[in-house]
C-alpha cells in the first residue's frame, strides 16, 4: 500500500471487492463495498448517498481484522468524518449527548490529577470506572500501590469521542493539554483500564509508556483465586490488534480458576458491542444488531469484558460483568449482586470519589485539569 495516499485513496486503489468485510457488516451491506464507497466519495462527493453516512460506521475495525489484504476501511470512514467536520458539515445534533459526556469528564468538577513525590507512573482509569464502580477503582488503586508505592492518579477524559467524531482540532488540543500536564510532572508511564484510552495514548502520546492494568496485575500474587465457573470473554475493539492485552485478561481469569469458552469472533475478529464510533446515535438499528450478534455467540455463558462501555452495552441484553469486578468481588459477581451505577449517579460517585481521595492522599501535586493547565472550565 502506498503510504503517501490518504486512507480513502488507499481503499479506492487497493480494495479488490472480495466481499469478506461486507458479509460481516450490516453497514457495508446497506451502503456497498469499501472500494465503491471510496470511489464515489472521491469522484462525486456532493451527490453521494448522504453526508451523514460515515457517522453510521462503528469504526470497530472488524473490516481490517478480516481483510485478506489487511486494509483498514474504518480508517477511511474516520477520514470522511474528518473531512465533513473540516467542511462544516460534521457537527450533528445527534451527538450532543456524547459531546456533553466528554466535556464533563474533563471539567474542573470531575477532573483530578494527583502526583505524589517521586511519581513517574499514574493510573488513568478513563471516564467510566470511577463513576460506575468507585469501590472497584479503590481496590485497583490499592493493589497497584503495593507494587508501585508512588503511583499517581489522573481522572480525566482522553477525548476519544471527539477523535471518533472527526473533530481532530479539538481532540488534539485537549489531548496535548493532558500530555503536557503529565510531562511537566515527570510522568513517563500511564496504566489504563480502558481499551479505548490505551489506543489513544499508544497512537498519539510521545515519551510515555502505556500499559493496561491487566498486564500489570499479572505481577500480583493476589489475583489467584478459586472460582469454579465458566465464562466467555468479549474483546473490546480498541485492543483488536493488541494480543498481549487480550492474553493478559485471559491469564487473569485462568489464575482465578475460571474456565474460558472462546467465541467464534474474538481477538482480532471480535464484534463491536454496539457502542463503537457513536454510530448508535445515528443508526441505533446498526448498534442493536452488533449487540445481538455478540449476545448470540455468547449463548448461555456469562460475558466478561474489560471495557466499561462494552460491559454496559452488552449488559442490557445478556449477563455481562467487568473483569475488574470479577477480580475484586467474585462472590457478588457470581451471585449477580455486584452493584454498578448508571447515569446520572455516575457523576455524583466520581465527584465523591475525587473528594475522598483528596482528603486521603496528601502531599505532592494535585489539582483539576484547569488548575494545572491554566485553561478555562466549561460544562456547557
Amino acid at each position: 500500500m502506498d503510504t503517501l495516499l490518504s486512507p480513502i485513496e488507499s481503499i479506492a486503489k487497493d480494495c479488490v471487492n472480495c466481499g469478506i468485510c461486507v458479509k460481516e457488516c450490516a453497514f457495508l451491506q446497506e451502503y456497498g463495498s469499501p472500494q465503491k464507497l471510496a470511489e464515489s466519495w472521491l469522484e462525486r462527493k456532493d451527490t453521494i448517498i448522504n453526508k451523514e453516512f460515515p457517522f453510521e460506521c462503528s469504526l470497530c475495525g472488524l473490516c481490517h481484522g478480516v481483510c485478506p489484504k489487511e486494509l483498514d476501511s474504518s480508517a477511511m470512514f474516520l477520514a470522511m468524518r474528518q473531512e465533513l467536520v473540516n467542511e462544516g458539515h460534521g457537527r450533528l445534533r445527534q451527538h450532543k449527548t456524547i459531546r456533553a459526556y466528554e466535556r464533563r469528564g474533563s471539567s474542573s468538577l470531575l477532573s483530578w490529577y494527583y502526583f505524589p513525590e517521586n511519581c513517574h507512573t499514574v493510573l488513568f482509569p478513563g471516564c467510566a470506572i470511577p463513576g460506575s464502580r468507585p469501590e472497584t477503582f479503590s481496590h485497583l488503586f490499592e493493589l497497584l500501590q503495593e507494587t508501585i508505592p508512588d503511583i499517581g492518579i489522573v481522572f480525566d477524559c482522553c477525548t476519544k469521542p471527539s477523535h471518533d467524531l472527526g473533530d481532530m482540532a479539538h481532540f488534539k488540543k485537549m489531548f496535548a493539554e493532558l500530555c503536557s500536564i503529565l510531562s511537566k510532572n515527570s510522568v513517563t508511564k500511564v496504566l489504563v483500564s480502558c481499551p479505548n484510552c490505551h489506543r489513544i495514548f499508544k497512537e498519539y502520546s510521545t515519551g510515555i509508556e502505556v500499559r493496561t492494568v491487566y498486564e500489570e496485575l499479572l505481577q500480583s500474587p493476589k489475583i489467584r483465586g478459586g472460582i469454579q465457573t465458566e465464562v466467555t470473554i468479549h474483546d473490546p475493539c480498541g485492543v483488536r490488534f493488541v494480543p498481549e492485552v487480550q492474553q493478559s485478561t485471559r491469564n487473569i481469569l485462568q489464575h482465578q480458576g475460571i474456565t474460558i469458552r472462546e467465541m467464534e469472533h474474538s481477538r482480532e475478529r471480535t464484534f463491536c458491542c454496539g457502542e463503537g464510533g457513536s454510530a448508535g446515535f445515528i443508526r441505533p438499528d446498526f448498534a442493536r444488531e452488533w449487540t445481538q450478534k455478540r449476545v448470540t455467540e455468547a449463548g448461555s455463558d456469562p460475558i466478561i469484558s474489560y471495557c466499561a462501555g462494552c460491559t454496559h452495552f452488552l449488559g442490557e441484553s445478556a449477563t455481562t460483568h467487568h473483569l475488574l469486578d470479577l477480580l475484586f468481588f467474585p462472590e457478588a459477581v457470581v451471585a449477580g449482586k455486584q452493584r454498578v451505577s448508571k447515569t446520572p449517579v455516575i457523576y455524583w460517585n466520581r465527584f465523591r470519589l475525587k473528594r475522598a481521595l483528596q482528603k486521603k492522599l496528601q502531599g505532592g501535586v494535585s489539582g483539576s485539569r484547569q488548575q494545572l493547565s491554566g485553561s478555562v472550565s466549561s460544562l456547557t
